[in-house]
């Protein structure tokens, strides 16, 4: 499933990652990703959306409940 995510709620830009978990995820969820600065807490803004043009990295856990 491909996901966006957000780096920033301020910010109107998202970002897709992949997501092949067992756990469902929804709108408002933390996740960690890798970036090209190490390992970073995104807030899912999007799940299911249609499949880029470009690859994809993975999301790396889903956060838990004051992980933060």
């Amino acid at each position: 499933m491909f996901v966006s995510v957000k780096f920033s709620p301020r910010h109107h830009r998202t970002y897709t990652y992949t997501f092949d978990g067992d756990q469902p995820l929804r709108p408002g969820d933390m996740v960690k990703v890798e970036t090209n600065d190490g390992t970073k807490a995104v807030t899912v803004a999007a799940v299911d959306v249609k499949k880029p043009p470009f690859a994809c990295k993975p999301i790396v856990s889903v956060m838990a409940e004051g992980e933060l």
